[in-house]
């Protein structure tokens, strides 16, 4: 298989599925690490209950955005990107309509006013889940692609198998 073939409904859909998982992946890191360094600069502060709220909270709610639009926006990039076989193109591109989509939601939602630096966090978001999404995907796919003759021939090995 090849980067055109990561097109259609059922795909995007893992493709969205994938991004929740990437995106509840990196925050729940970022949250820990967030956690252990106020824990060793203050030790009486402890796991915040609100923090743990934010965070369910905040993955839950990215859901809605991503199905809502980033799953349009997922099958018209696919779409559009049709013509282009190069993996790198692909996971490139997305991350970049991820970045664009989120700090588009997050200017719509008129939190960008309120910490300007949001933008910043919103971009970098939208491109991780996105694009780490895509590459997720990818990778998914080109494992399930059998080997031909031609790229068997070009391991050092040569090709093994029937």
């Amino acid at each position: 298989m090849t980067a055109q073939d990561v097109r259609g409904v059922g795909v995007i859909a893992a493709l969205c599925v994938r991004c929740v998982a990437v995106l509840t992946v990196v925050n729940t890191v970022l949250f820990v690490v967030a956690v252990v360094v106020s824990t060793t600069l203050d030790p009486q502060a402890g796991v915040s209950p609100t923090a743990v709220y934010i965070l369910v909270v905040g993955l839950l709610v990215a859901c809605v955005p991503i199905l809502l639009v980033g799953f349009p926006a997922g099958v018209l990039t696919a779409h559009l990107l049709r013509g282009s076989s190069r993996e790198r193109v692909h996971v490139l591109v997305f991350a970049l309509v991820g970045a664009v989509l989120s700090v588009t939601i997050f200017a719509t939602l008129d939190y960008l006013s309120v910490v300007p630096w949001f933008t910043l966090v919103a971009a970098a978001e939208g491109a991780v889940g996105a694009g780490g999404a895509r590459w997720w995907t990818g990778r998914m796919h080109a494992r399930r692609a059998p080997i031909d003759d031609a790229q068997g021939a070009a391991l050092p090995w040569g090709r093994i198998g029937p």
